[in-house]
């Protein structure tokens, strides 16, 4: 190599190169690339470079406490390094130029890295470079063949999350923004936060090449129930030194907070871990999406079935761990499971809401879909737990005044009745209930279930209680309308008299305010009734819940809890129950003047309010990505019964294309009326174009 041949500048072909690797998005200058696909850059040195020259290059992992390897390749001038690893390649010469491409190994560490060259002057920092999963790349891990998957799973950064009832899903928008200022640093930063990093930095950060270990360790920092992890996770209903789980519309203002003050945010719930979960996978390059499994099993004793007590007025009796939410959200990412082999490759569960210690830390996954569909529950990690969420089945006790505990029903259909997450490129459901499992009362779901118990209990099935009779008298429960915060709820219980005899029944209704995960918070109101049922009669009985007995009883998520034991003479008591999700009154959402790239823009955001009393501390607080840096908020005090108040809410648009803008009320009555404006950003030449015309 000549002497004094060294290296002036560098040009990263930050454009060129963020086009190629789809990380145009980033808000950062870093040169940002995704694994085993070239980086183009151009080399600037003092004097002519020639065909013998020999260039070395380094690159080295940017990690704390962490001994890693530093990687050393070549400057290969016509064939091309080996495949799957690191290596340089000359494209073009100028006078005192080199273009070359660096190639990365398709399993190459994530973070970030220092590229060097060494010259005979010595030793010269080219870049700083984030190499990152790569859903493009064939021979990549978590390869994803379609297009617009890709689009949906690694690029879009608004979604939605499903939420409510399996009879009235209802989703809430969520601004992931994985690409938003710093997000990427805070991502990076949470890997060197873990348990395993702590335990073993070296191990650690070797094994970051494998989505395996990146979810597993994510599920555990995410939550802060092991460390000073990213959610602090709070269902008692009471959120008054916090944020309500319900008020935050993006991860971006927690993962912020995280990074800034280093200590867990308060508060999240399962959405809210399922929602910055997704964010930071997709940041990582990992495809992800937010799953919602409605009726979803809470199985702590790990025998796959749910036993749940109540007394003969239908209130919950705190004698099992077990337990059954309304909902539950986690995360599923798509990869290949080396570990496991290709048949149990594709969606992985992973989840980060703390539930059970799964080797001693809050984390679970990741599990297998395949595995938990084929009732593979010895597979790793978390199976058991993640099938019974799904398909466990539910035994309901009932205990009465004497003391004495009989076995209602047992529910071999209620658990999982509907699982989902967003449709690709739509703003609509998809249901992927039979992904999980084999059609509900079918004999193959039968089938997987019996094998799974098997794998867990052995051969013999304990027999909990002898199974009931099949009642005399049947029961169901229907709500009338939609109900609205702020009506009163109509509710009618149906007896149905199966037989030809006369039948006297003795009803106990009772109705609670309960948070989504099914705890009770609150009783509204217990009601006795007699009733007389002819030869096959069919009978309501009616009963009203007044918003005035309701009002100061309801939690931020806006359930009630509807149960009705009734009992026929001679005979054990019958349980049926309802969840009934109040909605919010509507906020109207208009732009006011078309959006444009850099210039001001305003939304004018009107709400009324509905209730015969005030609203106190109101405020409007909107986000969106490519839209607002920031969180924009806006304080409107208290607004009289009836009042109709417009606010209007100014940003900058940031970035041009289809954006969404997320807007939340919150005050004392209500603390999520959450509505969204749809924005198409044009660019400023457009505008220009336009006028010219």
């Amino acid at each position: 190599m000549m002497a004094g041949f060294k290296v002036l500048s560098a040009d990263l072909q930050l454009d060129a190169n963020k086009s190629a690797h789809n990380t145009g998005a980033y808000m950062s200058r870093e040169l940002i690339v995704r694994r085993g696909q070239p980086v183009r850059l151009v080399l600037n040195f003092n004097t002519s470079v020639r065909v013998e020259d020999r260039l070395q290059f380094t690159a080295g992992l940017i990690t704390t406490n962490a001994s890693t390897p530093l990687l050393e390749f070549n400057f290969y001038d016509s064939r091309s390094p080996a495949v799957n690893s690191w290596g340089a390649q000359r494209v073009e010469t100028g006078r005192n130029s080199v273009t070359l491409n660096v190639f990365t190994p398709s399993n190459a560490i994530i973070g970030r890295y220092i590229l060097s060259i060494h010259t005979s002057e010595g030793q010269s920092n080219l870049a700083s470079i984030v190499l990152l999963f790569n859903p493009w790349a064939k021979g990549d891990v978590v390869y994803l063949s379609d297009q617009a998957e890709r689009q949906e799973y690694v690029l879009s950064e608004v979604g939605l999350i499903y939420m409510g009832t399996p009879s009235y899903p209802q989703y809430t928008f969520w601004n992931f923004g994985q690409f938003q200022d710093n997000i990427l640093n805070i991502s990076l930063s949470l890997l060197d936060s873990t348990q395993s990093f702590q335990r073993n930095a070296t191990e650690d950060v070797r094994k970051r090449n494998n989505p395996i270990h990146v979810c597993r360790v994510l599920s555990s920092i995410l939550n802060s129930m092991d460390n000073n992890g990213v959610v602090e996770g709070n269902w008692s209903g009471e959120y008054s030194d916090g944020t309500d789980p319900n008020s935050w519309t993006g991860s971006t203002p927690i993962l912020r907070s995280w990074f800034g003050q280093r200590r867990p945010v308060k508060y999240g719930q399962c959405w809210v871990f399922a929602g910055v979960s997704c964010t930071v996978s997709r940041c990582l390059g990992l495809p992800c999406r937010v799953i919602t499994n409605y009726n979803s099993a809470h199985d702590t004793d790990h025998n796959l079935s749910i036993e749940l007590y109540y007394n003969s007025m239908g209130e919950s009796l705190s004698r099992s761990e077990d337990s059954i939410w309304n909902f539950h959200c986690w995360n599923e990412s798509w990869y290949l499971r080396s570990d496991l082999g290709n048949f149990y490759s594709g969606w992985q569960v992973w989840d980060s809401t703390p539930q059970e210690k799964s080797d001693g830390l809050y984390q679970l996954g990741p599990t297998s879909q395949r595995a938990v569909k084929e009732g593979e529950v010895d597979m790793k990690f978390d199976t058991p737990f993640v099938f019974a969420e799904v398909n466990a089945d539910v035994i309901i006790f009932i205990e009465q005044n004497n003391g004495r505990v009989t076995k209602g029903p047992t529910r071999e259909n209620y658990v999982g009745q509907l699982i989902c997450t967003k449709a690709v490129g739509q703003k609509a459901l998809k249901d992927i209930s039979l992904d999980y499992k084999y059609q509900e009362g079918s004999s193959k779901e039968r089938e997987i279930y019996s094998k799974a118990r098997r794998k867990i209990r052995g051969a013999q099935f304990e027999a909990l209680m002898s199974t009931p009779p099949a009642p005399q008298v049947t029961g169901k429960i229907t709500v009338s309308g939609t109900p609205t915060v702020g009506e009163d709820i109509n509710v009618t219980l149906t007896l149905t008299n199966m037989t030809s005899d006369n039948k006297a029944v003795t009803v106990n209704l009772s109705a609670a305010a309960i948070v989504y995960n099914n705890i009770v918070r609150r009783p509204i109101l217990n009601n006795s009734e007699a009733v007389q049922l002819g030869p096959n009669e069919e009978k309501g009985v009616p009963l009203q819940i007044k918003y005035s007995q309701y009002d100061k009883q309801l939690t931020s998520d806006k359930m009630i809890h509807i149960t009705a034991v009734y009992k026929v003479e001679n005979m054990a008591e019958t349980f049926v129950e309802t969840n009934i999700v109040l909605l919010n009154p509507p906020l109207q959402i208009k732009a006011l003047k078309t959006a444009i790239l850099d210039s001001p823009m305003v939304v004018e955001v009107t709400f009324m309010n509905p209730l015969s009393t005030p609203v106190t501390g109101c405020v409007f607080k909107a986000e969106g990505s490519g839209l607002t840096k920031d969180v924009v908020e806006k304080n409107m005090g208290q607004l009289e019964p009836g009042q109709k108040t417009s606010v209007k809410i100014e940003f900058i648009p940031y970035m041009v294309g289809e954006k969404e803008l997320l807007v939340i009320l919150t005050c004392d009555k209500f603390k999520d009326i959450k509505g969204h404006l749809s924005i198409n950003v044009q660019s400023s030449s457009r505008r220009l174009r336009a006028c010219c015309v």
